[in-house]
């Protein structure tokens, strides 16, 4: 699922308007193309059995995941089909195997439900989320981007957000806790939006399509 085009465009002119560094990202990177997942509990699923691995990895657990559970639909009933061993056999590491049984049964003893994660601000959703095993701000924060489709969501925990900002902000150095904060505050209420392009801006970096010295 996208997010409405006619929001993309204005978060983008926003975002371009606010933050010549910016700007340049939008410029080199291009259209936004972020995808909200249609099914909120399995991207919640998704982004327990991918914690703390790349991308790569993650992406390799998550298709013998979905191997076994034999179709694309995740949910508190298909997860129950699935034993313990057939998770940890999917790569998925025992402590998370724990997280997503918590998750399952919150789900299914209707303690939780995706209707009323919808109806909370964002706040809410992370206390709610972070009260299970497992679920942590970077968890949450994916959530309420690609599972809830958050415009607002400035995840500071993530690892190649922080990259991104020190490469394209600071010539390499990570920024401190004032200054991040500043910069981000530059890109509300779409901090959603810039977040993804700081990511995809970094992936054109690493890979040689372009040079840092253009950003300076």
């Amino acid at each position: 699922m996208k997010i409405d085009q006619q929001t993309l465009l204005q978060a983008v002119d926003l975002l371009q308007r606010s933050d010549t560094t910016m700007r340049r990202i939008v410029e080199t990177v291009g259209p936004c193309t972020l995808d909200v997942d249609q099914s909120p509990f399995r991207m919640l699923i998704k982004s327990i059995a991918g914690q703390q691995l790349s991308v790569a990895a993650a992406r390799t657990i998550w298709k013998r995941f979905l191997k076994i559970n034999g179709t694309q639909r995740v949910s508190a009933a298909s997860l129950s089909r699935l034993t313990d061993t057939q998770l940890r056999g999917a790569g998925i590491s025992g402590p998370k195997v724990v997280s997503i049984r918590g998750i399952q049964h919150a789900f299914a003893g209707r303690a939780i439900s995706i209707r009323q994660l919808r109806a909370m601000s964002d706040d809410d959703v992370k206390t709610v989320l972070c009260d299970l095993r497992g679920v942590g701000p970077w968890t949450s924060d994916m959530f309420l981007m690609f599972g809830l489709g958050r415009l607002d969501v400035f995840p500071v925990g993530d690892l190649g957000l922080m990259n991104a900002i020190g490469a394209f902000y600071r010539q390499g150095e990570r920024p401190g806790k004032d200054e991040l904060l500043e910069i981000g505050n530059r890109w509300s209420p779409y901090r959603t939006i810039a977040t993804w392009y700081c990511w995809r801006g970094l992936d054109e970096l690493r890979s040689g399509n372009i040079t840092i010295s253009s950003y300076k």
